[in-house]
Formats: structure tokens, C-alpha cells, sequence
């Protein structure tokens, strides 16, 4: 039995382009339309305020020194003078440690957070600062 390499081989790439031929067809042209380009959204950043009334009334005092300056007031740290650098200094460092139960209620109050998740949550964090606190003594 002899084989002849090259016969073989010419013989099979022409069974080989007959069937790939047969397979692959040319690719139709499209049907669709091109899409319409779309005008992107406005980015959320340009829109800080969602009331036009206060979007007309802007603020040089970024939001969360205003709601700090709030809590130091209904916490009573400052009395009616101007709050400065030394009162909000003494409100980073009162939550340092636990926070008495005064204070907890005034925050509760002031944040309306009165929710049962969230109290059994805070319940078990001072339990856990209060056990913490008593091993480390």
C-alpha cells in the first residue's frame, strides 16, 4: 500500500474548500437602521439640591458642617455664642468613649432614629463598649 503525500494532501484541501464553501455563506446586509445617538443625562453631580428654591439659594457651608453645627446646639456644648473650632473639637472627642444617656436620647430625638433594629443594635454596641471597658479596667 503506498500513499502519495502530496496527492493526498491536494485531495483532501480541495473536499476541505468544498465544504467550508458549502458551510459559510457570505454575511447578509443589515436590516436595522443605525441607532439614533442619544443625548446623555445630565450627571447627578451637576444637581446638588433637588428644591429649586434651594438650588436658587446657594450655600457656602457644605451640608455636614451645618447638620455638626446643629447637633452641638441641641446638645447643648455651646451656649449661644458662635460655634468655633474648640466646640467642635469636644463634640469629635465625646464620641470617644461611651456616650451618656442624655445624650443618647437627645440624638435619638434629633436624628429620629427610633426604630427597634436600631436601638437593639445600639443596645448591644454599649454593651459590648461597657464589657470592653470593664476588662480593660
Amino acid at each position: 500500500m503506498e500513499i502519495d503525500g502530496p496527492q493526498v494532501l491536494a485531495a483532501d484541501s480541495n473536499n476541505k474548500d468544498s465544504f467550508l464553501g458549502s458551510i459559510f455563506t457570505p454575511i447578509p446586509a443589515a436590516q436595522l437602521q443605525p441607532p439614533i445617538p442619544v443625548q446623555p443625562h445630565p450627571s447627578p453631580a451637576a444637581h446638588r439640591r433637588q428644591s429649586n428654591r434651594l438650588l436658587a439659594r446657594p450655600s457656602s457651608v457644605p451640608v455636614s458642617r451645618r447638620a455638626t453645627h446643629r447637633l452641638i446646639r441641641q446638645l447643648d456644648l455651646v451656649g449661644q455664642e458662635a460655634i468655633g473650632d474648640e466646640a467642635v473639637e469636644r463634640y469629635e472627642r465625646m464620641y470617644q468613649h461611651p456616650l451618656p444617656r442624655k445624650t443618647r436620647a437627645a440624638l435619638q430625638a434629633i436624628t429620629r432614629i427610633a426604630s427597634g433594629a436600631v436601638m437593639e443594635a445600639t443596645a448591644a454596641l454599649a454593651a459590648e463598649a461597657s464589657a470592653a471597658e470593664v476588662e480593660a479596667n
